[in-house]
């Protein structure tokens, strides 16, 4: 008896040897297993939180600096570690944009500082002197404000509020209208909150200052109170060769050649480590890799992992990542676009609405995360998202619930700390579900549309 149970056993282990050996795995339409394992794995064993460390990076990892760099070399060295495929770098150039330091003088008697003021981005060096003008209140800076205020906008700086319309919309509108400048007051009361203003390198001063101080010059301005504002920024623009990161797990048999796309932003703005945006992201697509690659899951279509650069500047590695690979455009099936991720709460496409279906689906297979019911539409040029689209492809995202933290996005409290881990584990594991049952789908979910132009909407970069 007990000879033949051995054999029997023998026997099993044979087969499943045999299988092994020729690829084959648990049908695809029976592969809730595959979704515990990957869940599982990234809820006992996550290195989400050592990733992000490393990557959290005092001074951050703007494009182009030996800390992006150094953010590029290690997302390579992990992705190898994890035994992912096709892992390498591919170079872009890009005009990169750092500031060294920025003074704001209100021009009081006796002139003081205005303490916390920062530089937006792209903003070139003043004359040493500095720009000096008038400041007048411009409201949200949308064309309703300007419009209203006519030709006394010229000749000075322009106050703005950081809700509504992007911060370069409204220094377009202002640079339209005469101002010589911007002064956008942060909806942080504490912090100024960095960020783009210009599209490319201008000598016209946009700076941001803490919310606290902006109300002040609001009142001021209120009361009848005439206020110049002398500023002086020092910054550095250059020529800059950053690189998006590539790792694969590769597919199996007649889909192979189709692709899914899982993405995050790896650039940041230089306050605080960049970790809120996106160092959270980055590490959550990397623990994603690990998770999926660690139990020798083999899609049925190819999975790419991308860490792109130049976001913050305008997308630009995106952008260049889109206009390299056109000849393979037609074979993505989904982008999965990371940025700022959270609690998962929420399945989102941008215009597919032929992927609702495949969306409930992937929902229902992540109940345990108390996604939303409803599948949620956005628009807008806000991340990476944007040139996947813009070409006709399908994009998706998973918007989640940051916590606290994310008040100090783009802001010198933008640090480790701020990061909510447990939450990011919670989207790492569901993005590895979604993009397996992309990868894995008997029929592609969502076609490629014609490629359009999106319009700008409120953004985060």
């Amino acid at each position: 008896m007990i000879g033949r149970v051995m054999h029997w056993q023998a026997g099993i282990v044979a087969v499943a040897l045999a299988l092994a050996a020729c690829g084959c795995q648990r049908p695809t339409q029976d592969s809730g297993w595959i979704d515990r394992q990957v869940v599982g794995e990234v809820m006992t064993h996550s290195e989400l939180a050592a990733n992000l460390r490393s990557l959290a990076l005092a001074g951050g990892r703007v494009s182009g600096t030996p800390n992006a760099y150094r953010a590029e070399q290690f997302v390579v060295q992990r992705l190898r570690d994890y035994g992912l495929h096709d892992v390498h770098c591919e170079p872009f150039t890009m005009t990169s944009w750092l500031d060294r330091t920025t003074v704001v003088t209100v021009l009081d008697e006796p002139p003081s500082r205005l303490e916390g003021a920062l530089s937006l981005g792209n903003c070139l060096s003043t004359p040493p002197e500095g720009i000096t003008a008038e400041l007048i209140d411009a409201g949200e800076g949308s064309a309703t404000d300007f419009e209203k205020l006519g030709p006394a906008v010229q000749g000075r700086l322009a106050l703005a509020r950081e809700n509504g319309s992007h911060r370069s919309a409204k220094m377009k509108l202002a640079l339209e209208h005469g101002a010589v400048g911007m002064v956008l007051v942060a909806e942080t009361p504490e912090h100024a909150r960095v960020g783009r203003c210009h599209a490319e390198p201008r000598p016209e001063p946009g700076i941001t200052v803490p919310g606290n101080a902006g109300q002040t010059l609001i009142q001021r301005l209120g009361a009848g109170e005439a206020l110049w504002l002398n500023i002086k920024i020092e910054a550095d623009a250059w020529d800059a060769t950053p690189h998006n990161v590539v790792g694969e797990i590769p597919g199996r048999g007649p889909l192979a050649h189709e692709i899914v796309i899982l993405s995050a932003h790896l650039d940041s703005w230089h306050l605080g480590e960049g970790a809120i945006d996106n160092g959270n992201g980055s590490a959550a697509i990397l623990e994603a890799a690990r998770a999926l690659a660690a139990g020798g899951w083999q899609p049925r279509r190819t999975v790419r992992f991308l860490w792109f650069m130049g976001e913050e500047h305008g997308l630009l590695g995106s952008r260049a990542y889109v206009q390299a690979h056109d000849d393979e455009l037609d074979d993505i099936v989904a982008v999965v676009n990371v940025d700022m991720p959270g609690s998962p709460r929420r399945l989102v496409h941008f215009g597919h609405p032929e992927v609702e279906p495949f969306l409930r689906s992937v929902r229902d297979a992540l109940r345990g995360f108390e996604i939303a019911p409803e599948i949620g539409t956005s628009r807008g040029t806000w991340s990476d998202h944007a040139p996947f689209v813009e070409a006709g492809l399908c994009a998706l995202c998973l918007p989640g619930d940051l916590g606290p933290g994310v008040q100090f996005y783009h802001t010198s409290g933008d640090k480790y700390d701020a990061v909510d881990i447990r939450a990011t584990n919670q989207a790492a594991a569901a993005l590895a579900v979604l993009v397996r049952h992309l990868a894995d789908a008997p029929q592609r979910p969502c076609v490629r549309y014609e490629p359009t132009v999106l319009a700008p909407e409120i953004e985060h970069d």
